[in-house]
């Protein structure tokens, strides 16, 4: 059947058009039969671009240190039963409990060491390259483009964390999305991006609240049994959603509920533009500019809702649980998913009126300007990750290691800790219950520190220094106190949390040792910072 042909029975069975991107798949089949084969150069190619991800990605895995948010994970699954971990551990982490129960069958079943994380992580990063290099339908220099940003080569891959399947769920999904006979399909394929993060949640809801208006607008062009299948699956997409609800609500003495900060429409908006900075171009005029003439296009395609409603959702998590910057990440995805379901086809461009082609040029003009940023940073991010310890946890538990062996009592004092706990067998801090963080008010009592120290009892203070250095700050508010209550500083570990424009936070680990607990000593006058 030629496309005049499959054109005339299309619009003969209903008086309602197909968008774009539907009509686009809904032609492939006839397309791909009566078009050539792609020249086995592209594909060769796209191999060699595959191969070189994949060699900077190692390389760059052995200069990396893993740092608190890596290890949290790890540490959960290694030390909690999933019964325990999905039933009440979930709640105070904000997140389902996939990439958890993945790291649990990991270390229970296949017994991985903590070394071994990284390259778990960029083994699943691996096949969310493969589905965009080989499953998209972006041009192919826009794939390698892609493959090469600061997200897809650094962010989400070195850096082992549940983010790293974000892509690869994300675009498999969208894959279904573009087929509307088959609901059960496409809500099969959001499940796992909804167990992934919260952010994954939000994306999958607003993806299937896309699919679910096209769907709709589309209904007499359904047969009978796909209306039934459709409805199927919103049921049991809404059972999903309502589980992970009732796993996930916040317990009372979450830390995350307890911001001191009112979330009033001005710092919403505020930490919504942070978001969308940080996901394209780090500058906020250029970066809503790029939105805009992204939206533009899709609108122009009739595919506007299934950028905005998944892009919106993921947003609002950022400004709402103000967001870091390596989560600004998923907003990035979700805006290549909007993209890719508004992505015309080689018929479709040719039939492109001058309206259409320069709105196309402009799209094409935009996103590659912004991927050609994305790759500078992930390269100038990269050098510095060579360059610059990511965190000092791995070199402070070398240091540790031997005290611990000789049976120092040693006390560590903030979240960081858990970064040093997952080199080590077991917990290693006399003043913590469990190697990793509990995310509750009561796992770091106000003043826990001046308690331990001026008891005398720890041989070994560790702490976390979190701001940029600054030598005056810290004799102030660190320095002088621990000195006063006998201990002098004996090591540090420098870290830096890197990020497309440097870093935003430093991650130094300080270990002060225990000399006179009953008189004051001078700590050395070399500070931590290189």
């Amino acid at each position: 059947m030629n496309d005049q042909a499959l054109n005339s029975r299309l619009t003969e069975s209903s008086a309602t058009p197909l968008s774009p991107p539907e009509q686009s798949h809904r032609e492939s089949g006839a397309i791909a039969a009566a078009s050539p084969s792609s020249p086995n150069w592209w594909r060769i190619a796209d191999f060699g671009v595959l191969g070189l991800w994949i060699a900077i990605t190692g390389f760059t895995l052995t200069y990396h240190e893993k740092w608190a948010d890596e290890a949290q994970a790890w540490l959960i699954a290694r030390d909690l039963p999933l019964s325990n971990l999905w039933l009440h551990e979930l709640r105070y982490e904000g997140s389902p409990g996939l990439w958890h129960t993945i790291l649990w069958v990991a270390q229970h079943i296949f017994h991985v060491r903590y070394g071994a994380l990284g390259y778990i992580g960029a083994a699943f990063a691996l096949g969310g390259i493969c589905v965009l290099l080989f499953a998209t339908p972006f041009p192919h220099w826009i794939r390698w483009l892609v493959a090469f940003s600061f997200f897809f080569l650094y962010q989400y891959a070195v850096i082992a964390r549940s983010y790293v399947l974000f892509a690869l769920f994300c675009f498999l999904a969208v894959r279904q999305y573009r087929n509307m006979d088959r609901p059960l399909r496409f809500a099969a394929s959001l499940v796992p991006l909804a167990l992934l993060t919260a952010h994954g949640s939000l994306l999958a809801a607003g993806l299937a609240l896309a699919y679910a208006v096209r769907f709709l607008a589309q209904w007499r062009m359904h047969s009978g049994a796909v209306r039934r299948e459709f409805w199927i699956a919103f049921a049991l997409l809404a059972v999903l959603y309502a589980v992970l609800l009732l796993l996930l609500f916040p317990a009372a003495d979450v830390e995350a509920t307890h911001s001191e900060v009112k979330l009033t429409l001005a710092v919403f908006g505020h930490r919504a533009l942070r978001g969308i900075r940080e996901a394209l171009l780090d500058n906020a005029a250029l970066s809503l500019l790029a939105c805009f003439a992204l939206a533009v296009w899709c609108y122009l395609r009739r595919a506007l809702v299934s950028l905005l409603v998944p892009v919106g959702l993921v947003v609002a998590l950022y400004a709402y649980a103000d967001g870091w910057e390596h989560q600004a990440g998923t907003i990035f995805i979700a805006l290549l998913a909007g993209l890719a379901i508004a992505w015309p086809d080689d018929t479709e461009r040719c039939a492109f009126n001058t309206r259409m082609r320069l709105a196309y040029n402009v799209m094409l003009t935009t996103l590659t300007v912004t991927l050609c940023y994305q790759v500078y940073a992930a390269f100038y991010t990269i050098r510095r990750d060579v360059r610059f310890p990511y965190s000092g946890a791995a070199d402070a538990a070398r240091y540790l290691k031997p005290l611990v062996d000789e049976g120092k009592v040693i006390d560590g004092f903030q979240y960081g800790m858990v970064a040093i706990n997952a080199h080590f067998d077991r917990n290693i801090f006399r003043n913590w219950s469990h190697a990793y963080y509990h995310h509750s008010l009561k796992e770091s009592p106000a003043g826990e520190l001046a308690v331990a120290a001026s008891s005398g009892v720890p041989d070994y203070l560790v702490l976390q220094w979190w701001p940029q250095w600054n030598a005056a700050q810290y004799k102030e508010f660190l320095g002088d106190p621990i000195q006063g209550w006998g201990y002098t500083l004996d090591h540090v570990s420098d870290g830096y949390l890197l990020t497309k424009r440097g870093y935003s936070y430093r991650q130094i680990v300080l270990i002060f040792r225990r000399v006179n607990p009953n008189g004051a000593q001078t700590p050395p006058q070399s500070g931590p910072d290189k």
